[in-house]
């Protein structure tokens, strides 16, 4: 990591992971829209969003140290302005677009589930999702399928941040992110041995648990980075290994052609064994001078700068590359074919846009770790900006 807080080779790593999700929302978009889809694409989309929290994880980890090493504490109240300057803006706008715009305007609005949005709306349903807190109530809002893994993090970055600050001992804080690894099983635990499972819905104990194992996600993220700033041998004895590099995207491969072609279930493996995978991945090529993940070229950089905005905003631009391709086009191939480039760019060209005019607005706003203000460099940014 440089002085300005740059890790190389992680905005290569946002771009795979948002085009991951992008590419498996291609069938998921024209499914919503009635259509009778093959998944085509191995990889299912929650495996770049596991890439995601992984990287979210040890990025925000690694520049919490970096601020202890410097200021021997960690400003609260500095880092949740952060965080909301850099989440907040687009999360706000999206659901601006799905509510006003999209799901109102006939040939863009979901089957069924436009209306349906509109017809279960409530006070409650309201406040949860500006509130930005789990949607237990499975309220759905088309083209914001995306807001959950934000609300996700941002449950997460509530308590983290105060973790590193109170507790300095490493093996402290690694049992810390542990106990969060598998806050899912010892919930499901607890719920078992209280005798609570006879009285709370069985949906409702999946729903947690399943928010649970997300934030175990993130959490492992955050384990890697506290092994490699607390000085543990073992990281870079065998973690920087060529052989486990290699070995663990192996792995990352193999899980996924299992999952498509043998089992037929995408998510047959827990997405936290992928972040596992991935945390190595991201350890690897943040930090690893002799790293074989190279992924420093132009392009995936400019990416990756944009990742949050192809993250946020690719639903939207599907939506509308399907209603051109589907007027234009009649022939199967030829529209699909159409709805896929008309996709990618439109979804590229709104993130460049945004990034540029909306989210570089707020970013020159952010506090720096020091009290300062900082502006969005590229190098600066792409460090900071969040998964």
């Amino acid at each position: 990591m440089s002085e300005k807080g740059y890790f190389p080779n992680l905005n290569g790593l946002r771009a795979i992971g948002a085009f991951i999700v992008l590419v498996s929302h291609f069938y998921f978009f024209r499914m919503l829209m009635g259509y009778q889809e093959t998944q085509w694409f191995p990889v299912p989309g929650k495996v770049g969003v596991a890439l995601f929290f992984a990287l979210s994880g040890f990025l925000i980890t690694s520049l919490l140290f970096r601020e202890l090493e410097k200021t021997h504490t960690i400003r609260l109240k500095d880092f949740y302005i952060r965080r909301m300057l850099r989440i907040w803006p687009l999360y706000y706008i999206i659901l601006l677009l799905g509510f006003f715009v999209m799901n109102r305007i006939g040939i863009f609005k979901v089957p069924v589930l436009s209306d349906k949005m509109y017809q279960d709306l409530s006070w409650w349903n309201i406040l949860n999702i500006i509130l930005i807190i789990p949607n237990f109530t499975h309220y759905y809002v088309p083209y914001t399928d995306q807001r959950w893994s934000i609300i996700d993090e941002e449950m997460f970055y509530l308590i983290q941040p105060a973790l590193l600050r109170i507790f300095r001992n490493k093996y402290v804080l690694v049992i810390c992110f542990c106990l969060i690894v598998f806050s899912s099983e010892i919930f499901r635990s607890v719920i078992h041995v209280l005798r609570f499972d006879k009285h709370i819905s069985p949906e409702v104990i999946r729903a947690v648990a399943s928010q649970l194992e997300y934030l175990g996600c993130i959490a492992i993220g955050c384990i890697f980075s506290t092994l490699y700033y607390k000085r543990e041998a073992i990281t870079k004895k065998w973690l920087f290994s060529k052989w486990t590099q290699a070995g663990v995207v192996v792995i990352i491969i193999a899980f996924c052609a299992i999952c498509y072609f043998v089992i037929h279930d995408e998510l047959y493996f827990n997405l936290r064994w992928y972040s596992l995978l991935f945390g190595v991945v991201v350890l690897n090529a943040a930090l690893n001078p002799r790293t074989i993940y190279r992924l420093e070229n132009r392009m995936l950089v400019f990416l990756g700068k944009i990742s949050y905005g192809i993250y946020m905003y690719h639903m939207f631009c599907l939506g509308i590359a399907f209603v051109i391709a589907r007027t234009l086009f009649h022939n199967f191939w030829v529209e699909y074919l159409a709805y896929a480039i008309l996709g990618i760019g439109l979804t590229v060209l709104v993130s460049w846009a945004s990034y540029r005019y909306v989210e570089a607005f707020f970013l020159r706003l952010k506090p720096h770790g020091g009290g300062k203000k900082e502006l969005p460099t590229q190098s600066g940014t792409a460090a900071k900006a969040t998964a």
